[in-house]
């Protein structure tokens, strides 16, 4: 009796704290959101061109995906929660720097750490779930962190367009200051701390090849914006990207607990929903961050509009969030995951014939199809990943795939934006927009081609063979 009664508070405890770290998921969506309207009117504060938005898009890109393997290291050793305060602490000091930025590279660095929140705390609900959840349920509580994700990520873009035109673009970046605090606030004195396993040794070498993974795949945009495609500029990122990677994999294979588990990393249930993942949200972002310059730059709207028409794209990716863990249940995960690739393929070949006088109405008609298709893909290329994944080492599997999506999203929003520049160099931004979308459109297809890859048999889709655990009575499942 007393036996039954400690699990029911367990389980208690456990969802009341889930559904907080959701709220904080909220929050900082809303917060990473709300400079995509900003970015004309912040590099115009400067005097600047439209291609510095990449250094912008750099900064933020390397805070929010250089040390997500780190943090998930930290949650494993040191307890979820400690990551969770540290990300906050992180949204407001980021934010003050950009909101008193004298300079743009000051800017930049308010970017960089703002960044920071989101790599600790975006992946926090991707881990929570494949930690307390029992294997039929993770569907159901991946879809709901990410609906209150996208919830936030709706409201962002939205509210920021009316601080914009209202108050300026710095009130967006206090408004994410003051939430940020309050959510500090909430989590302390709300959350409780479980410990992680303290044996786990640091991985520093581990840590530092990453870092440098990735600061040579992001500045390869950054330095073909600004010197050209033609020039070789942009090499060395590639060589140190590529010699830091050959490295990583090496010294990884070493370590016996290493911050990337290249042995996972090799199996079908990671290598092909990341694979995916590329192959999905290149487009997906990189057709958000257009659309500021499309919207603004090419039909004269207000950057409200802007809000508006990103309030629809993110509110179809919270329909597709919610309804995707009720669906894997009766779909196999070959159809859910092909079936949701082609949706997002046809509102991004769709958005690519928009021109200058294009409605409004059609405008918003692609982007639902696009949110919708990435809502539905999401939840069920995780919970793919979360099927075979080590408990004991979840915070680092849930934070190296969340690196790889929040990587190439960065990679798609600055790729995006260099191209959108060097085509709209002479003078046609209509022209520039056709052909970048219709790129990014074109590469999503290839999506299709890796469906076949995914694992017929996932637990928590249809027919699969749920192996039992004979301690799962033991664990604090939800």
């Amino acid at each position: 009796m007393l036996m039954n009664q400690k699990l029911a508070i367990d389980e208690q405890s456990t969802k009341k704290s889930f559904y907080i770290i959701c709220i904080g998921l909220l929050v900082t969506s809303l917060a990473l959101a709300t400079h995509l309207p900003a970015y004309p009117s912040m590099v115009g504060e400067f005097q600047l061109g439209a291609g510095y938005a990449a250094w912008m898009q750099l900064g933020f890109a390397f805070g929010m995906t250089g040390f997500q393997p780190l943090f998930g290291w930290l949650g494993d050793y040191l307890g979820q929660k400690f990551v969770v305060l540290a990300g906050f602490i992180f949204m407001v000091i980021g934010s003050g720097i950009v909101a008193i930025a004298p300079v743009f590279w000051v800017l930049i660095f308010g970017l960089f750490v703002k960044g920071l929140a989101g790599s600790a705390i975006v992946p926090v609900g991707f881990a929570y779930v494949g930690k307390f959840f029992s294997e039929e349920k993770r569907g159901k509580g991946l879809g709901v962190a990410a609906v209150y994700s996208v919830i936030g990520a709706a409201a962002g873009p939205t509210i920021a367009g009316l601080f914009v035109d209202t108050l300026g673009w710095e009130s967006s970046f206090w408004l994410t200051a003051v939430l940020g605090a309050v959510m500090f606030l909430v989590i302390t004195f709300t959350v409780p701390n479980v410990k992680g396993d303290k044996s786990k040794t640091f991985d520093i070498q581990g840590v530092l090849l990453m870092l440098f993974v990735l600061i040579g795949l992001l500045t390869i945009p950054t330095f073909i914006n600004g010197y050209g495609y033609n020039s070789v500029m942009w090499l060395p990122s590639l060589g140190v990207f590529a010699i830091a990677l050959f490295f990583l994999v090496l010294v990884e294979k070493k370590k016996k607990e290493p911050l990337l588990d290249i042995n996972y990393l090799s199996d079908r249930h990671f290598w092909v929903p990341s694979v995916v993942s590329i192959f999905v949200f290149l487009p997906y972002v990189g057709v958000m961050y257009l659309l500021s310059f499309f919207l603004q730059d090419i039909q004269g709207k207000p950057s409200t509009l802007v809000g508006l028409m990103q309030l629809v794209i993110f509110v179809a990716t919270a329909v597709g969030n919610y309804f995707v863990g009720r669906w894997m249940i009766k779909f196999s995960p070959r159809f859910t995951i092909a079936f949701s690739a082609c949706v997002l393929i046809s509102g991004a070949v769709l958005i690519a014939f928009a021109n200058q006088n294009t409605s409004i109405f059609y405008i918003a008609s692609c982007l639902a199809l696009m949110g919708l298709g990435i809502g539905l893909i999401g939840p069920a290329n995780k919970a793919v990943v979360l099927a075979k994944a080590n408990k004991s080492r979840i915070g680092v599997t849930t934070f190296t795939f969340s690196t790889i999506e929040t990587t190439i999203q960065r990679v798609g929003a600055s790729f995006a934006i260099v191209m959108f520049a060097l085509f709209s160099a002479g003078g046609n931004g209509m022209k520039a927009f056709t052909i970048t979308t219709l790129i990014l459109a074109t590469f999503s297809v290839f999506t299709l081609l890796f469906v076949l890859f995914i694992p017929k048999n996932v637990v928590g889709f249809k027919n699969a063979e749920v192996e039992i655990d004979e301690n799962a009575t033991e664990e604090k499942l939800v």
